[in-house]
């Protein structure tokens, strides 16, 4: 009687779910819901999808482990890198040319300061005059400086004097002094090797036997050995570069008296440049001019003086982008290359 009654059972409700299923199909339920089917045996609420059972794995295989993904790290901004200085060495002997007034100053003007693209002036390591490093900036009489920034001093805006920088006129003015002596000093030296007209120094020739590692070997044509170099009036280096060449003194001192103006001419990396070997040093390098000088070949060295007296001529125009010496003048001193130029106080007096 019990068996019958399970099939019974069992039978009736087989017959409800065919009913149901039959009905949906056929539209003959209006508004029927069967239950979605969940291995579970849990009947899902309406509308949820039951999530698939996983595929049981074969006898004696140990399932993979799911690897969690590490998380991208966050870069660490890299700091701005601080400037290098220079390793350009400075010996000197006797007494000083440019005096503790004027060696400061990497740029010096009577009139403006005038600079255009990304200039960086900085000093040579171990170019310091007492406490003061030797990158200053300054003008005066006059109190115009523009162009900082874009460029910029190593020692902040407090190294440049002039109207909305460092208003103290006492260093710039000082400078000034010390700037006719050292150059009416300079100027009048008397020369080693006075070259006629007005010479591409870059052809020259001094026909002296002071050039080459030890200083015995004769110098080349736009290769001078140490000595004092007199123009009546204009110079230039134009068709080739200008080699200054220590003989293996460090000491060895350059000296160029021009009467009126100096121009250097870029003509890419062969023309244009004053190159040093053998130990010749740009401190030790000195340029006076009577007028303007105006420096456009890509690498410059050497200590550049215009004067006696501002008569509105005497003036320097940086477009080097290497620069190495100090650019000291009676008038203006302008930088408009456009890329900006690397000053370097390569210190000495």
């Amino acid at each position: 009687m019990l068996k019958n009654l399970r099939f019974f059972h069992v039978g009736l409700a087989t017959l409800v779910g065919v009913a149901a299923f039959a009905g949906c199909s056929g539209g003959g339920c209006g508004n029927c819901t069967v239950p979605a089917f969940n291995a579970s045996g849990a009947t899902l609420p309406p509308g949820v999808t039951p999530s698939p059972s996983p595929t049981p794995l074969p006898p004696g295989v140990t399932p993979t482990p799911t690897r969690t993904p590490s998380p991208t790290p966050t870069p660490t901004p890299s700091p701005s890198p601080s400037p290098t200085l220079q390793a350009l060495s400075c010996s000197q002997a006797g007494a000083a040319k440019l005096g503790p007034a004027l060696a400061p100053f990497a740029v010096l003007a009577g009139s403006t300061v005038t600079n255009v693209g990304n200039t960086f002036v900085t000093y040579a390591a171990g170019a310091i005059t007492g406490t003061t490093h030797d990158d200053l900036i300054g003008v005066w009489p006059g109190t115009a400086i523009t162009g900082f920034p874009p460029g910029l001093d190593a020692d902040g805006t407090n190294a440049i004097y002039g109207a909305a920088y460092n208003t103290n006129v006492g260093p710039p003015s000082a400078a000034q002094g010390a700037l006719t002596t050292a150059y009416t000093t300079i100027s009048g030296t008397a020369p080693t090797v006075t070259f006629p007209g007005t010479p591409d120094l870059s052809t020259a020739s001094s026909g002296i036997a002071n050039c080459g590692a030890t200083g015995n070997l004769t110098c080349a044509p736009g290769t001078l050995g140490a000595g004092v170099y007199k123009m009546a009036t204009a110079a230039s280096i134009a068709t080739g570069n200008l080699t200054l060449d220590g003989g293996g003194n460090p000491m060895s001192v350059f000296i160029f008296e021009i009467g009126t103006s100096l121009t250097t001419v870029l003509n890419g990396g062969i023309g244009g440049n004053v190159l040093l070997i053998n130990n010749a040093a740009a401190c030790n390098t000195y340029w006076t001019e009577g007028a303007a000088a105006t420096l456009g070949g890509a690498t410059f060295n050497g200590n550049v003086l215009t004067g006696p007296f501002d008569t509105g001529g005497q003036s320097i125009t940086i477009n080097a982008t290497t620069f190495n010496g100090r650019a000291l003048a009676k008038t203006a001193v302008s930088i408009p290359v456009s890329g900006g130029s690397t000053i370097t106080n390569p210190g000495g007096q």
